[in-house]
């Protein structure tokens, strides 16, 4: 599975009433036959991590066709490494993870990296 494939609203901000921030998140899009899809078994997975599912959003690659489905999860926490072993187990695929950087973790990045050049003059 190729990241061209991905639904175009994944990242753009014109939909961000689907994922309003929440702080520290992690976005994952997940693919699935559509026989094997179940919101609760896939919730189970992520909250075994100690993570919680915030939102859950379904699309199809082929509509009306016996193809896979996309599943968007949005988890509040930002390590997805734990997560994707446990939807593997299920028989889920992890196709992306994100980490969006919020305001905060923005700035102290710029922060940080202006006292790295304070530091070496």
């Amino acid at each position: 599975m190729t990241k061209d494939l991905l639904p175009k609203d994944f990242d753009d901000a014109e939909n961000s009433y689907l994922f309003p921030p929440i702080g520290e998140e992690s976005r994952l899009l997940i693919r699935c036959r559509k026989m094997d899809y179940s919101a609760s078994i896939m919730s189970r997975a992520i909250e075994d991590c100690g993570a919680a599912v915030m939102n859950l959003n379904v699309t199809s690659l082929d509509p009306g066709s016996e193809g896979d489905l996309l599943v968007a999860a949005r988890v509040n926490i930002v390590g997805t490494d734990s997560i994707t072993r446990s939807l593997s187990r299920y028989g889920y695929e992890v196709v992306d993870a994100k980490h969006p950087d919020n305001d905060d973790t923005a700035r102290l990045r710029m922060r940080a990296a202006e006292l790295l050049r304070y530091l070496e003059m």
